[in-house]
């Protein structure tokens, strides 16, 4: 099977809609792992920090595809 990666830019709502899908013990981890980056550099803005996560995501197997399918609006 060949893993595909994609450039994948998210807007701060879509990361924060993707927070709110983890089970709560993982989004404490995401909120604490942001709030470590954000003391540790100062000079990271907010965009920076999230621009990483998604990097973090995609190096994790995170694709369009499956970006696609988490943002599904099922209400």
């Amino acid at each position: 099977m060949t893993q595909k990666t994609y450039q994948l830019t998210l807007t701060f709502e879509q990361i924060l809609n993707l927070d709110l899908q983890l089970p709560e013990q993982a989004q404490e981890e995401l909120i604490q792992e942001i709030k470590k980056k954000s003391v540790k550099k100062q000079d990271g803005d907010l965009l920076s920090v999230f621009d990483k996560i998604g990097k973090n995501a995609q190096a994790k197997g995170l694709t369009e595809e499956i970006l696609e399918e988490l943002l599904v609006d099922e209400s």
